[in-house]
């Protein structure tokens, strides 16, 4: 199913100089995985502010992509929550956490890894920089100051444009972002300020055949008590 010489590449983002791992050519048949995807029911998750519907993956496909991705990356991961997810929600439906960049979790055991099975019109992933404070990771140890920060940004500059975040904005600094490539992944960790690269002006699919549809894994990097706070937005 996954192809163990898929090639892999690393950049260091920021000035933190995080690891962001690419892998491309992935899966064997990519093809038959997007159609497993395609044949799954999906819902919105009113407990979250994902923008779109997920389907949970099978079993059998998410431990195979976790021990694949631990050959790959490098590195132990002992559990994952594992969905197919499309973005689905009109630009102007989106609430203002739903237009900034995000982060999924303040715990360092914890990382993304996103499977795009969609074409490049998408377009990729991108990481930011939040200008007052020069954060690029949210830590337990900055979390509180940079929710203050952001607090204060928004009093000052009212609240962000009813669009996704694409690039340079008042409040972030863009400073990497990962093209989009069918059936290529990448890896980052969990605490990285980022956004998917949803065209500003979006409006709902209208069929299937138009889904940004990713397969989205939350990892956890050997053993770990702690989660944090899940993907929200998307990757």
């Amino acid at each position: 199913m996954f192809n163990v010489e898929a090639p892999v590449s690393t950049t260091r983002v920021g000035r933190r100089a995080y690891t962001v791992t690419r892998i491309d050519n992935v899966l064997h048949d990519p093809e038959a995985v997007t159609a497993l995807a395609l044949g799954q029911t999906y819902h919105q998750d009113p407990g979250n502010f994902y923008p779109g519907i997920r389907a949970v993956v099978p079993k059998f496909f998410g431990h195979a992509f976790r021990a694949w991705l631990a050959r790959k990356v490098p590195r132990e991961f002992s559990r994952d929550t594992t969905y197919f997810s499309v973005v689905t929600t009109a630009s102007a439906d989106l609430l203002p956490i739903q237009r900034i960049p995000h982060y999924d979790s303040t715990n360092p055991a914890l990382f993304a890894a996103v499977l795009y099975l969609c074409d490049s019109r998408f377009s990729g992933t991108s990481f930011y920089r939040h200008r007052r404070t020069g954060y690029e990771e949210i830590t337990e140890e900055n979390q509180k100051n940079y929710q203050l920060a952001l607090d204060n940004d928004l009093r000052l500059h009212g609240p962000p444009r009813r669009e996704y975040v694409n690039g340079d904005t008042p409040l972030f600094e863009r400073i990497f972002s990962n093209p989009l490539a069918y059936n290529s992944a990448i890896v980052y960790p969990c605490r990285a300020l980022h956004a998917g690269n949803i065209p500003a002006e979006f409006t709902p699919p209208v069929t299937k055949n138009d889904w940004r549809l990713t397969v989205t894994s939350l990892l956890v990097s050997g053993i770990s008590s702690e989660t944090g706070p899940m993907a929200t937005v998307p990757p």
